[in-house]
């Protein structure tokens, strides 16, 4: 599910050049990261959530090759990508609770 994502999100934004890498590790306290390198890690429990909170994830984090911070331009960004994206933030902060 995550390279089709990866693999669209990189060649509309023209990011075709950019070195990123893809991982899976547990964090205790958050569902995805992307460090200053470009490296994406996801959390294996992020499988036992609904198809939408996985995508929303994966895209929040694609955001961060282009926006650093939790900047206006990266939610407008991230809101571009996925509409609606609030509702899978939430369910996701269920999951956590």
């Amino acid at each position: 599910m995550a390279l089709p994502l990866f693999e669209k999100f990189i060649l509309k934004h023209a990011l075709s050049s950019y070195t990123f890498q893809l991982s899976i590790r547990s964090m205790p306290t958050r569902w995805g990261s992307c460090t200053t390198i470009g490296k994406i890690i996801l959390n294996p429990e992020l499988i036992k959530a609904p198809k939408g909170c996985i995508e929303y994830v994966i895209i929040h984090e694609l955001c961060h090759l282009i926006h650093r911070n939790h900047t206006q331009k990266f939610i407008d960004l991230q809101s571009k990508e996925m509409p609606g994206w609030e509702k899978w933030k939430m369910k996701l902060e269920k999951l956590l609770a």
